[in-house]
C-alpha cells in the first residue's frame, strides 16, 4: 500500500506514529483508531480497510496509540484520558495539514476513546463509526475479563496486570491508573450526548464485546445507524465476507457523510 509514515507529538513527550494514505487532494479524511493491546493494523482488518479505501480514492490515517505499535510511551501508563489526548493531537495534526472534514472510526477500546472526545472543540469532525465498540468497559463476555476486581487488585499491588495476546503471545501491562479510570468512566454516557451521525458495526458472534451493547447504545444515540454482521467476530478477522461487509457499509456511511459537506 502507498502510505506515508508520520511521527508527531502527543502529550507527556510521547511520539506517535501513523500512516497517511493520501489518495486525493481534498480536505476529507478518515481516522482509524485501534483497540487495546493492538496497533494500527487492527489484526490486519485495518489493512484490508485501507486497501479498499485506496481503491475508492478516499484519504485515511491510522495510528498507534501511546504504548502500542511504533508509538512511544509505556503500556502500563496508558489510560483512556491519555488516549483521548493522543486522538485530539492527531485531529489537530491533520487539521494543520488542511483536513477539516473528518470521519473517525474507533474499534473495540478505540470505540470508547472516540466516545470521550469533546467534539465542540473540533468542528472538523462530521461523523463517527464504532466497530465492535467497548463503550461500556464491563460489558464483556471474554472469559477472564480484562477489568475484573481480581485483576484490578493485582494492578493495585504490582502497579499493573499483565494480559497476554492469545494470537501473538505479546504481553501488555494494564496499569493501576488505567483501572482507576475504567472503574469511574462509562464511555457510552458521553457518546449518547454527541450530536453527530454515528454508525455502529458489530459482529453477531463477537466473543469479546457482545453485539447487544451496540444495539442498546445505538438506540440511545440521537443520529445512529446500526449494522449487525452475520458470522462476524471481534475484529472481523475470522471471515473475509464479514470483514468485507463491515468495510462496505462503513465506506457507504463515509461517502454519505462527506458528500453532504460538499
Amino acid at each position: 500500500m502507498n502510505e506515508e509514515k508520520i511521527f508527531y507529538d502527543s502529550t507527556d513527550n510521547v511520539k506517535l506514529c501513523g500512516l497517511l494514505s493520501k489518495m486525493n487532494d481534498s480536505n476529507k479524511i478518515l481516522i482509524l483508531c485501534h483497540g487495546l493491546n493492538g496497533n494500527k493494523t487492527e489484526r490486519n482488518s485495518f489493512n484490508t480497510f485501507v486497501e479498499k479505501l485506496q481503491e475508492q480514492k478516499i484519504n485515511s490515517f491510522r495510528f498507534d496509540f501511546r504504548g502500542h505499535g511504533e508509538s512511544t510511551g509505556n503500556d502500563y501508563e496508558m489510560t483512556p484520558t491519555k488516549e483521548v489526548q493522543d486522538l485530539e493531537e492527531t485531529i489537530k495534526m491533520l487539521n494543520s495539514k488542511g483536513y477539516d472534514e473528518i470521519v473517525i472510526l474507533g474499534a473495540s477500546f478505540g470505540g470508547s476513546i472516540i466516545s470521550l472526545i469533546d467534539y465542540s472543540k473540533f468542528k472538523s469532525i462530521k461523523g463517527l463509526i464504532c466497530w465492535y465498540g467497548a463503550v461500556d468497559y464491563f460489558a464483556t463476555i471474554e472469559a477472564e475479563g480484562f477489568f475484573s476486581e481480581e485483576h484490578k487488585k493485582i494492578a493495585e499491588e504490582n502497579g499493573y496486570f499483565e494480559v497476554k495476546s492469545k494470537r501473538t503471545g505479546k504481553v501488555f501491562k494494564l496499569g493501576k491508573a488505567l483501572y482507576n479510570e475504567v472503574y469511574s468512566i462509562v464511555p457510552y454516557e458521553s457518546l449518547i450526548k454527541v450530536d453527530l451521525p454515528i454508525l455502529f458495526v458489530h459482529g453477531l458472534i463477537d466473543n469479546m464485546v457482545p453485539h447487544e451493547l451496540s444495539v442498546k447504545v445505538s438506540k440511545l444515540c440521537k443520529k445512529a445507524k446500526l449494522e449487525l454482521i452475520e458470522n462476524g467476530t471481534h475484529t472481523f478477522d475470522n471471515d473475509i465476507n464479514a470483514l468485507n461487509k463491515a468495510v462496505d457499509v462503513s465506506i457507504t456511511f463515509i461517502n454519505n457523510i462527506l458528500e453532504k459537506n460538499n
